[in-house]
């Protein structure tokens, strides 16, 4: 039987609504605002920068100091869900569409279940990158191809450059580019369906030029500044694709978890994806 596919936004494009979730300058949200206007900001930090960005001027901003909540997610969640519930209740529709840009908190129930399937993040990750296990034991890609489709049904596969390091854990490894992922966000890391992956950003030659000792000792240094190009370079880029193909009904997923057993498939105009979903060029 085929599997039911379930588009993020079905409705009119004129009439789609988003929200931004931010904590710091706002730049990944800016840029979406640039296309597709907010309904509304909401930040954690009464101190982050997106207040004062001009694209936001007319927005309705929201703000509740998350610090105010340390070991009170729950709470802190469950707050968040009555801001965005007084939105809906004002504007008389339902949120389409929350974009966490820079939002430095992880995102739990109640707003997880309410908005299932509705909040998207950008990682500055290749997220397809994975380390595979059959069992305990950690193999090769290709080792993969030589096991009969039953065995096959065994293998995991974990994601390689989740967490807050990403751009740094994936320099030090030696990956010679990087690009930014935006993916479905639900109870796990950097663990949701890929939509759309922003063009590669090459490391360095100068970088990749230091001996083991210098590349050691200024790597720290050159993943800050490698990450802060990315985000131009790829996560706009991925990030306002995905706004503007959701907006406008493109972008669905599957029910079926097709991939490893931990992911579904992406469905750009009714066709699938692979499992790096859609590639910005």
């Amino acid at each position: 039987m085929r599997e039911k596919i379930i588009p993020i936004y079905a409705g009119k494009p004129e009439e789609f609504v988003w929200v931004g979730f931010g904590s710091g300058s706002g730049t990944n949200l800016r840029e979406c605002a640039k296309k597709i206007k907010p309904k509304a900001i909401f930040t954690d930090n009464p101190e982050a920068k997106l207040l004062e960005l001009k694209e936001f001027e007319g927005i309705p901003l929201f703000c509740l100091k998350g610090d105010d909540f340390k070991g009170k997610s729950k709470t802190f969640n469950e707050r968040i869900l009555e801001i965005l519930k007084s939105i809906e209740d004002k504007l008389g529709k339902s949120i389409d569409l929350i974009i966490l840009g820079g939002y430095m908190r992880i995102i739990r129930d109640p707003l997880l279940s309410n908005y299932k399937d509705k909040i998207i993040n950008v990682h500055p990750a290749d997220l397809s990158i994975m380390d595979y296990y059959l069992g305990e034991n950690k193999i090769d890609i290709d080792e993969i191809k030589l096991y009969d489709n039953e065995r096959k049904k065994s293998v995991s596969a974990v994601r390689k450059y989740i967490g807050d390091n990403a751009v740094y854990e994936a320099i030090k490894a030696g990956e010679r580019v990087t690009k930014s992922s935006v993916i479905i966000v639900d109870q796990k890391t950097d663990h949701g369906e890929i939509l759309t992956q922003g063009p590669l950003l090459a490391v360095s030659d100068n970088f990749l030029e230091l001996s083991p000792e210098e590349k050691e000792r200024q790597l720290r240094d050159y993943a800050i500044k490698h990450q802060l190009k990315q985000k131009e370079i790829s996560d706009w880029p991925a990030l306002t694709t995905a706004l503007e193909m959701i907006a406008n009904g493109r972008i669905a997923l599957g029910t079926e978890k097709v991939y490893f057993n931990e992911w579904r498939r992406v469905y750009l105009d009714n066709k699938p994806l692979p499992y790096e979903g859609y590639q910005v060029e």
